[in-house]
Order: C-alpha cells, then sequence, then structure tokens
C-alpha cells in the first residue's frame, strides 16, 4: 500500500514538473575573462494556475538570480526579481533587454556549443531544471 502511495505521488509530481516547460535555452558566451553572463530562454505555464519562479541555479557559476532590465529616470538598469509571475497558459520569454537568468562568477571559461545544466525554482517548491546551448551574442534575438 506504501509503494502504491509514493508511486501515485512521484507521478503527481512529475506530471506537475511538465507544467512548466523550457525550451530554447541559452546562455551568453562573452569574450574569456569576463566573470559573468546572462541565460535566456522561453518558458510555458500549461497548468491551471498562476506559477511564481523565485530562484535559480547553476553549478558552473558561484551565484545565479532572476533579473530584468526596467527603464529608470531616462535609464536603463538591471534589477533583480523576488519574482516573476507566470500566469495560467501564459509563455514568457527571457531574452536580452528583458527578463534574463543573470550568471555571476563563472568557474570556468565557457565554449561556443556547450550545454550547461540550469535550474529555475517556484514559490510552491518545484525545481525546473533544463539543458542551455552556450551561443555567441549575435545568436539571441529580442522578443516583444
Amino acid at each position: 500500500m506504501i509503494r502504491v502511495a509514493l508511486l501515485i505521488l512521484s507521478l503527481c509530481c512529475t506530471l506537475s514538473h511538465a507544467e512548466l516547460l523550457v525550451t530554447q535555452a541559452t546562455v551568453r558566451l562573452l569574450p574569456p575573462g569576463v566573470p559573468n553572463t546572462a541565460a535566456y530562454f522561453t518558458i510555458e505555464n500549461n497548468s491551471q494556475h498562476a506559477e511564481f519562479l523565485v530562484g535559480a541555479k547553476a553549478n558552473f557559476v558561484a551565484k545565479a538570480e532572476i533579473h530584468n532590465h526596467i527603464h529608470h529616470n531616462g535609464m536603463m538598469k538591471m534589477q533583480q526579481q523576488s519574482e516573476v509571475k507566470i500566469e495560467a497558459g501564459q509563455t514568457l520569454h527571457f531574452a536580452p533587454g528583458g527578463l534574463h537568468i543573470m550568471l555571476f562568477g563563472l568557474k570556468q571559461p565557457l565554449s561556443e556549443n556547450q550545454v550547461l545544466d540550469l535550474s529555475v525554482q517556484t514559490k510552491s517548491g518545484k525545481n525546473i531544471r533544463f539543458k542551455a546551448d552556450v551561443k555567441s551574442p549575435s545568436i539571441h534575438k529580442h522578443h516583444h
């Protein structure tokens, strides 16, 4: 009986992770010696309720944070986000000039087409893991 309950619980958790789908994930390749970079991706909320992203992790950097570019007093600046809401059925684009994952303190140099593991965390405790390809900045496109 306990095994059946654990199986059902694990299936529920697996299905709930599939409700948030990350695609088109990339990490910006910058010149050697630049210690920080950014990750971009598209995330779809296929669930029936809003989800909130509250954090990010990547084992190839010292720290990862959710950031957004904002206009303040006529200037563009980055600002850390404590949470980002994704409405039910909504797709968000993390792209240059907007939402992105800021990656601080690279532990090793990156190379073109390298594949890296990242994750984002939700307020409800879900950890959504995904892979991102390292790409030169010219590959990135703005989404509006």
